[in-house]
């Protein structure tokens, strides 16, 4: 599997969580979580964004992938084009995460604005 197999939607940003980008990234994506009602289920940090799989309290196959965008403030939605609907387990994460070579979009996530997530 390869990055374009990966469409991106920004979801939220700092505006709508009424938060500033300068404020440390743990209260903004605790204000995330709160909003979307989700627990982290695993957090991958960069100097540019972070890569978030957010879960439904109680449902171990609900995880999805959100990539935090540190200069614009913004949350978006990683849909993985591979045919599965609902969501993911943990066991499924890891795999996911280098299959569609995530980590790239955490690592830039201009990526995602350049249409290289579509």
């Amino acid at each position: 599997m390869y990055a374009n197999c990966v469409r991106a939607s920004q979801v939220l940003n700092t505006k709508d969580l009424n938060v500033r980008t300068e404020q440390d990234t743990a209260e903004i994506v605790a204000r995330f979580l709160t909003v979307g009602e989700g627990v982290i289920g695993h957090w991958v940090e960069y100097a540019r964004g972070l890569l978030l799989f957010v879960t439904a309290p109680g449902d171990d196959r609900s995880g999805e992938f959100y990539i935090y965008d540190r200069k614009r403030g913004s949350f978006w939605l990683l849909e993985l084009q591979d045919g599965v609907f609902g969501g993911y387990s943990l066991a499924d994460m890891r795999k996911k995460i280098q299959d569609f070579r995530l980590l790239d979009f955490a690592e830039n996530p201009g990526r995602l604005l350049a249409g290289q997530a579509s």
